[in-house]
């Protein structure tokens, strides 16, 4: 897949997600103590806890794809002032878009075909070794 995006394209992009979709946060960190209002916002949209809405990032949904060819695509496109804090780009298959590691938005998919704890069934943990 060859991805078509421009930078105009991409920036208009970013802009719709953050509006319509709660892409963020805007300055990304893997520090729990960061951007609680934020995930507290995405815990509530989720209906999961802020702990499970923290693990629900870009770097393992569904729609992001980071083959060579895209990687090697994206840096068509140059970094903006959203690239900063990120914690590295991915590509966004679904919005098309390159989006980061460490950012989320409301439609994040798992990439695993298991139901999270919020659920009531089994956790990756009990999946792997039992309850």
């Amino acid at each position: 897949m060859k991805i078509k995006l421009t930078e105009k394209e991409n920036n208009s992009t970013i802009e719709k997600m953050k509006s319509h979709w709660n892409l963020g946060p805007e300055k990304a960190s893997s520090d729990p103590k960061d951007n609680g209002e934020y995930w507290k916002k995405m815990a509530s949209i989720w209906n999961v806890s802020e702990k499970e809405a923290r693990r629900r990032l870009c770097s393992n949904c569904k729609h992001s794809c980071c083959t060579e060819i895209d990687l090697e695509q994206m840096e068509f496109v140059p970094y903006n002032e959203y690239d900063k804090y990120g914690g590295g780009r991915t590509y966004c298959e679904e919005f098309n878009f390159i989006c980061h590691n460490l950012r989320t938005c409301q439609d994040w998919e798992s990439t695993c075909d298991y139901v999270t704890e919020s659920d009531d069934t089994m956790t990756m943990k009990e999946m792997l070794y039992g309850k």
